[in-house]
C-alpha cells in the first residue's frame, strides 16, 4: 500500500508540473535537458543521498518532470531537502528551487535541511518555511513546476 501511494504521489507532482507548464506559463529556461544520470553521479552528493537512490531512483522522475536549467520550482514537504537538492542540481545555477516546510516540521529535519542548504549544490534553492495551505509567500509567481514527493501528511479523524 505504502508503494502505491508513493507512486500516486509523484505521479500526481508530475501531472501537476506537467499541467502548469500548459497553462501557458512563458518559458525561458534551456530547452535541453540536462543528463540527470550524470548529475546523480557527481562526486560531491552524500553517500546517504546514493543510498537514496538505490530504494527512490530519480533518474526517471528527472527526465519524465523534463527539469531543466533556469526553472523556478516549489518543492512542497521538503523534508530534509533529498528531493530539494536533485531539483537544484537539475535547474542549475540559473533556476530556483523553494524548499518548503511547515512550521511545526520536526526538528531533525530542519536540521538536516539547514545543513544541506549550506552546501555548493545548494546555492540556488531557499528554504521556505509556511504551512501547507499557503506554501508561498503572496509575491511569489511564476513557478514552472510544483513538486511534492514522498512526503506524508497524516490528520487525525474528527
Amino acid at each position: 500500500m505504502i508503494g502505491l501511494c508513493r507512486r500516486a504521489i509523484i505521479g500526481g507532482a508530475t501531472l501537476l508540473a506537467v499541467s502548469l507548464s500548459s497553462l501557458g506559463i512563458p518559458r525561458t529556461f534551456a530547452q535541453t535537458a540536462p543528463d540527470y544520470a550524470t548529475l546523480m553521479a557527481a562526486p560531491d552528493r552524500s553517500d546517504a543521498d546514493r543510498a537514496a537512490d538505490k530504494r527512490r531512483d530519480p533518474v526517471p522522475f528527472l527526465a519524465f518532470a523534463g527539469l531543466m536549467a533556469g526553472m523556478k520550482v516549489l518543492d512542497m514537504g521538503a523534508g530534509a531537502g533529498y528531493s530539494t537538492e536533485l531539483v537544484a542540481r537539475a535547474i542549475g545555477p540559473t533556476g530556483t528551487v523553494y524548499g518548503q516546510n511547515p512550521p511545526d516540521n520536526f526538528e531533525r529535519a530542519r536540521n538536516a535541511f539547514a545543513a544541506r542548504a549550506a552546501t555548493p549544490a545548494m546555492k540556488n534553492s531557499l528554504a521556505v518555511v509556511r504551512p501547507y495551505d499557503d506554501p508561498l509567500p503572496a509575491d511569489l509567481r511564476g513557478l514552472d513546476m510544483i513538486t511534492y514527493l514522498f512526503f506524508y501528511i497524516t490528520t487525525p479523524p474528527t
